[in-house]
C-alpha cells in the first residue's frame, strides 16, 4: 500500500512537472454522418446537434451547463468584481453647464417611454407619458405577451404617430429576430386589434393614419430558429378602419434569397430591389408616392448588379434626393437627383482621400457628411447648394455620434465618445456653426492618465492594417501587459471608438485594448472591404494574427498576455486566428460566431445574399476549398494545447443558430489536448444579441470578466 501511494505521489509529481492537470470534459455522442465535396469526404459527426429537440442535446447541454457551473465556483474572488463593475455602471454622474441651452418643447418627443422593472429575473413592463405629465401609465404588461411561462420580452422599437397619437411596438420573444408589432392608442393607452405579424429585419413606417410595413410567410413549426425568411411582401394598413393589410409589393424572389428593402422620406416610398432586363439583372431603387393613388413605384434608379456597389437616399427635399454611393467611389461620394427625372444623377460631393460614413441632415437645409480619416472623424457641413460651410476636426481616437437634426431649430446636440470614457455632450448652432461643451462627466477612475494610440502594422503580405491601443499614458513596454485584442472584420463595417463599462475596468487596472480593423471591414473603403471577403478572407484571420505580432514585438506583451474577443462574425475570426496559431493566445473569447462554415449557408441568414456574397457557399469549389481551408470546427488537430476558450452563445438566436456552438465545443473538447479549458456559456431565452433580463446579463458579464481577469493574471482585488 506505501509503495502505490509512493509511486501515486511520484507520478503526480510528475503530471505537475510536465503539464497541467486534464479536465474531464463529458463525453460527446458521435456517428459516421458525412458529406463528400467534388471528391473530398468531410465527417459531421456531431450533425445531430443541429436539431434543436433532439433530447440527446437536451443532456448534453445540461452536462455542458454543470461543467462551467463548477467553473463558475471556481471564481472565488467574483463579488469583488461584481462590486467594481456595479461602480462602473451607476457612479457615473452628468451635469449640465451653465451654457446648456434646452431644446424648444415643441422639437422634444410628444411621449416618453421607459421599461419597469420588477424583478430582475423577469422581463420589464413598458410604461408611457405624455411628456408633460407627471407619472407613467402601464401600455403593456410583459407577461401578456409571452407564448409561454418563461418567455422573455423585448420591446425592440417603438414607432409613434404624434399627430394621431398612434403607435407600434415591436416584440421580440426571447431575443429572436421574428418580430410581432401591436399597435395602440397612446391617449386612450389602448390596444389596437390590427397585429402585425411575421416581421423579421422589417422596416414599419407611418404616413398619415397609415402604416407601411414588410413581413413574411409564417415559418415552418419548429423551424423557427434554423429556416430563412420566405415570401417577403409589402403592406399597407390603415389604422381606424375595419381592414385587413393591403398588398403593395411582392419579392420576385421566392428563396429568402435576395430580401428587399425600403425607406420612407417626404411621402416618397423608395424600395430597393432586383430587376431583369434582356436576362440581365439590375439593382434599382423604385419611387412612389404616397399621396397618390393607385400604389405605382417607378424607376427612379437602375445600376449594376454588382456585389461591391452601394447606392441608398439619404436625404429628401421637395423633389431632389441625395443618394451615398461608392459606385466608382471606393471611399464614397454624394450625387444629387431629381425624382422626377429617372437614372440622371450628378456629383453634389466628390470621392476624397477619406472615407465617407455618413451623411445627416443637418436642420432645414444642410447636410452633415461625417468621414473617417486615419482615426479621426472629420465633419464637412454643406448647403444645399452643395456649398461647404465648415470642416470640424474631431480628436483622433475619439468618435462623433448623433451629429444630425431633423427638425427646423437653432441649435442641436452631439456627443464625443471613446474606448475609456462615455458619451460627453456638445451643443451646435446651426447659424453659425459653433460648437461648445455643455455637461461636466465624473465616472469612478483616472480618465486623465488614458489615451487612444493610433498605430499601423505590416500583415503578413506587407499591407498596412491600422490599430487603435488604448491603454495608459505612462504604460511600460517591457512585454508583461494583459492586452485583450477585439476584432470583427466583416460585411464592410468599422470598429471605431466605442464605450463599454466592462472594458474600460479592464484598462483602469492595466490592461490594453487593441482594436485593429482588418481586412474585411471598411476602414479603407469598400476596396478594403473586399479584400477581405469570400475567396480573401483569409487576409482578415491573417491581419487579426499579424495585429498580435506586432503587439508581442513592440513590447506591449507576450502571448500568455493575449486574449481574443469577437462577437458574431468577429466570433469567427478570433476562433480561426486560435486554431491557426494557438501559440499567439492566452485565451479566447467568442460570441455568437459561424464556426462551421460548410454549413452556414443551411440556416436562418447563413443563406441569404448577404452572407452568400461574404462567405460564398460549398456547392462552389472554389468556395468550398476556401471555406474548407478557415472553418474552425473542421480545422481542429488532434491533442494540440488551443488557448483556453470561452463560447458564448444563447439558445434562441437564430441569426447565427447555437448548433455552431454546440458543434464546435463538442469537437474541441473531443479532439484537443485535456489540459486547455474549454467552457460552453448558454443563456436561456437569449437570441444573437445577448441577455434580456437584468439577472441574465448581470451573470454573464462576470462569468466573461472573471475569465478574462483570470486568464490574464489581473489582480483586481
Amino acid at each position: 500500500m506505501k509503495r502505490v501511494t509512493l509511486l501515486a505521489l511520484l507520478f503526480g509529481l510528475l503530471n505537475l512537472a510536465h503539464g497541467q492537470k486534464e479536465f474531464s470534459y463529458p463525453i460527446t455522442f458521435s456517428d459516421t454522418t458525412a458529406d463528400t465535396y467534388f471528391g473530398d469526404r468531410i465527417s459531421d459527426p456531431y450533425r445531430w446537434m443541429e436539431n434543436p429537440s433532439d433530447p440527446r442535446l437536451l443532456t448534453w447541454l445540461e452536462e455542458q451547463q454543470n461543467f462551467t457551473k463548477k467553473v463558475s465556483n471556481g471564481q472565488t474572488r467574483k463579488w469583488e468584481l461584481r462590486a467594481q463593475l456595479v461602480s462602473m455602471y451607476h457612479d457615473v454622474n452628468r451635469d449640465k453647464i451653465s451654457s446648456y441651452r434646452e431644446r424648444n418643447k415643441k422639437f422634444t418627443n410628444k411621449y416618453d417611454f421607459e421599461e419597469k422593472l420588477t424583478n430582475f429575473s423577469k422581463s420589464s413592463d413598458l410604461l408611457f407619458k405624455l411628456r408633460d405629465s407627471q407619472n407613467y401609465r402601464l401600455l403593456i404588461k410583459a407577461k401578456d405577451y409571452q407564448k409561454q411561462k418563461g418567455d422573455k420580452i423585448d420591446y425592440t422599437s417603438k414607432i409613434v404617430n404624434e399627430v394621431n397619437d398612434l403607435a407600434v411596438v415591436t416584440i421580440s420573444v426571447n431575443g429572436s429576430d421574428w418580430n410581432t408589432g401591436y399597435t395602440f392608442n397612446l391617449k386612450s393607452g389602448q390596444r389596437l386589434p390590427h397585429v402585425l405579424q411575421n416581421l423579421k429585419g422589417s422596416n414599419v413606417c407611418w404616413f398619415g393614419n397609415t402604416l407601411y410595413f414588410d413581413a413574411y410567410n409564417t415559418p415552418a413549426k419548429g423551424r423557427e430558429l434554423l429556416d430563412k425568411g420566405m415570401g417577403q411582401k409589402l403592406y399597407k394598413l390603415e389604422i381606424g378602419k375595419d381592414s385587413l393589410p393591403q398588398l403593395l409589393y411582392t419579392n420576385p424572389d421566392t428563396t429568402g434569397t435576395n430580401p428587399f428593402r425600403y425607406t420612407i422620406e417626404d411621402g416618397k416610398l423608395f424600395i430597393y430591389h432586383f430587376l431583369k432586363s434582356r436576362n440581365t439583372y439590375y439593382n434599382a431603387i423604385s419611387c412612389a408616392d404616397l399621396s397618390s393613388t393607385p400604389f405605382f413605384p417607378r424607376n427612379f434608379i437602375v445600376y449594376p448588379n454588382e456585389e461591391n456597389i452601394r447606392l441608398s437616399v439619404v436625404h429628401t427635399s421637395n423633389d431632389s434626393v441625395w443618394l451615398k454611393t461608392n459606385w466608382n467611389a471606393p471611399n464614397g461620394m454624394v450625387l444629387l437627383a431629381n425624382v422626377n427625372t429617372p437614372n440622371k444623377l450628378s456629383e453634389f460631393v466628390p470621392q476624397y482621400d477619406m472615407v465617407l460614413e455618413q451623411v445627416n441632415q443637418l436642420g432645414k437645409d444642410k447636410l452633415a457628411l461625417i468621414y473617417l480619416h486615419n482615426g479621426q472623424n472629420i465633419a464637412l457641413i454643406y448647403n444645399h447648394k452643395g456649398e461647404l460651410l465648415k470642416k470640424i476636426d474631431f480628436p483622433k481616437g475619439k468618435r462623433v455620434r448623433y451629429f444630425y437634426e431633423v427638425d427646423d431649430v437653432s441649435h442641436t446636440n452631439f456627443s464625443v465618445t471613446s474606448f475609456f470614457h462615455p458619451d460627453l455632450l456638445y451643443q451646435i448652432s446651426l447659424s453659425d456653426l459653433q460648437f461648445t461643451p455643455v455637461e461636466a462627466l465624473t465616472v469612478p477612475y483616472d480618465v486623465t492618465n488614458l489615451e487612444t494610440r493610433y498605430v499601423s502594422y505590416p500583415s503578413n503580405d506587407g499591407d498596412e492594417v491600422a490599430m487603435y491601443i488604448t491603454c495608459r499614458k505612462d504604460v511600460k513596454l517591457n512585454g508583461k501587459n494583459p492586452v485583450m485584442i477585439y476584432g470583427y472584420g466583416g460585411y464592410g463595417s468599422v470598429v471605431e471608438p466605442f464605450f463599454e463599462q466592462s472594458i474600460a475596468l479592464f484598462i483602469a487596472h492595466g490592461g490594453i485594448l487593441a482594436v485593429p480593423n482588418v481586412r474585411g471591414g471598411g476602414a479603407k473603403g469598400s476596396n478594403w472591404a473586399m479584400a477581405g471577403r469570400r475567396l480573401n478572407k483569409q487576409n482578415a484571420i491573417n491581419d487579426f494574427i499579424s495585429a498580435a505580432e506586432y503587439l508581442i514585438k513592440e513590447k506591449y506583451t507576450q502571448p500568455e498576455k493575449i486574449v481574443a474577443n469577437g462577437a458574431s462574425h468577429g466570433g469567427l475570426l478570433v476562433t480561426a486566428a486560435m486554431i491557426q496559431r494557438p501559440e499567439l493566445f492566452k485565451a479566447v473569447i467568442a460570441e455568437a460566431g459561424p464556426y462551421d462554415m460548410l454549413r452556414f449557408n443551411h440556416y436562418t441568414v447563413g443563406g441569404v445574399n448577404t452572407n452568400l456574397l461574404e462567405f460564398g457557399a460549398p456547392n462552389n469549389q472554389d468556395d468550398y476549398q476556401n471555406l474548407r481551408s478557415y472553418s474552425p470546427l473542421h480545422n481542429i488537430k488532434e491533442n494540440v494545447k488551443y488557448p483556453n476558450l470561452l463560447l458564448i452563445t444563447g439558445d434562441s438566436d437564430d441569426r447565427v443558430p447555437p448548433l455552431h456552438s454546440y458543434k464546435f465545443m463538442a469537437s474541441l473538447q473531443a479532439t484537443a489536448d485535456k489540459t486547455g479549458l474549454y467552457t460552453l456559456y448558454v443563456t436561456k431565452g437569449a437570441g444573437h444579441g445577448g441577455a434580456l433580463t437584468q439577472t441574465d446579463f448581470e451573470d454573464l458579464l462576470l462569468f466573461k470578466y472573471y475569465f478574462l481577469f483570470d486568464n490574464l493574471k489581473i489582480d483586481f482585488y
